[in-house]
């Protein structure tokens, strides 16, 4: 079982009103338990858990993990944690840790920890919206040209019979069904010889070659040897620029780092504090986020991953 959070702490020191904490922590409300009407949800040794109490202790999980508490066992798990920790706290009073005036102090720390969360929680929040991820994707739309092709292609052994396929391509054949009978090209043949999304590095030079020199869809190339074999590609699509919803989740995350860490910049500079080591300086370090949702240290492998296809000899340069 896990150990109890550090909001978990301040939930519990707040509902116990900080039991001997300052008049500070009495005046501006940190140590203050709000009226709790909500429902009793568990129960157990005289220990009582409301659905706001198990509300408050799933904030203390990181967002991407709540999901896992939606089922009933793990609800179960999370109200026993919330009651065990409520009998671990009585414990603590009983020995007398609360009347510790260090401890009182780390209380109130723990408290204030828990309020500076939400803070950025709160920032992260209104940092990601709709129209900051528009404007910083228009404000950046240099770092996002990217040109890529959707193609779709056939592949065979012989010239002649890439060149009886492209005439019968010219003569109004459908494109797919000849792929699906002559192309060796396992994974792209299924789907009538579609592959996926990909930039010009992604194909061994003759194919890039080709093309990338279609000029529009519809468009369909002479054969093109590779060490493949031979084929004939048309152009379904071509773009020059990623689109918005590609790299929206890595703006996303960009802007939400930048909303707090930019807050915490800013107060440090008021206060004048070396803005030397802990967490700012780790923000700064290489590997951060970029974005495009990738960290800038393994960029290159990541979108080499990002455009590849479905496999077999596709043109790609494996």
């Amino acid at each position: 079982m896990r150990t109890p959070t550090l909001f978990s702490i301040a939930l519990l020191l707040l509902a116990s009103g900080c039991s001997g904490t300052t008049d500070q922590a009495v005046s501006d409300g940190i140590c203050s338990s709000p009226a709790d009407s909500s429902a009793v949800i568990g129960e157990s040794g005289g220990f009582k858990v409301t659905q706001a109490e198990w509300d408050a202790e799933l904030l203390s999980i990181p967002a991407r993990a709540r999901a896992r508490y939606e089922n009933d066992k793990a609800k179960q798990d999370l109200t026993d944690r919330i009651l065990l920790n409520k009998a671990l706290f009585e414990d603590a009073k009983a020995a007398g840790v609360t009347a510790d005036p260090n401890v009182q102090r780390a209380a109130r720390m723990a408290a204030e920890q828990a309020y500076i969360k939400a803070f950025f929680a709160q920032l992260e929040e209104s940092a990601a919206t709709d129209e900051g991820v528009q404007a910083y994707y228009q404000e950046n739309i240099d770092r996002y040209s990217r040109p890529m092709v959707r193609l779709r292609h056939i592949l065979v052994k012989e010239e002649a019979l890439a060149t009886d396929i492209k005439a019968k391509l010219d003569g109004g054949a459908d494109f797919a069904a000849l792929a699906q009978e002559h192309s060796l090209d396992r994974a792209s043949k299924k789907k009538g010889g579609e592959l996926n999304w990909a930039t010009k590095e992604r194909y061994v030079p003759p194919f890039a070659e080709a093309a990338f020199s279609l000029a529009k869809a519809g468009d369909v190339s002479n054969p093109v040897q590779t060490r493949f074999g031979y084929h004939v590609i048309e152009l379904l699509e071509r773009r020059d620029v990623q689109p918005l919803e590609d790299v929206r989740s890595g703006i996303e995350r960009v802007l939400v780092r930048d909303a707090v860490r930019d807050h915490r910049s800013k107060r440090r500079d008021e206060l004048g504090l070396s803005s030397k080591g802990g967490a700012d300086a780790a923000a700064r370090r290489p590997g951060k986020p970029a974005a495009d949702g990738k960290s800038s240290s393994a960029s290159g492998a990541e979108s080499k991953k990002a455009t590849q296809g479905q496999g077999g000899h596709d043109g790609h340069d494996h």
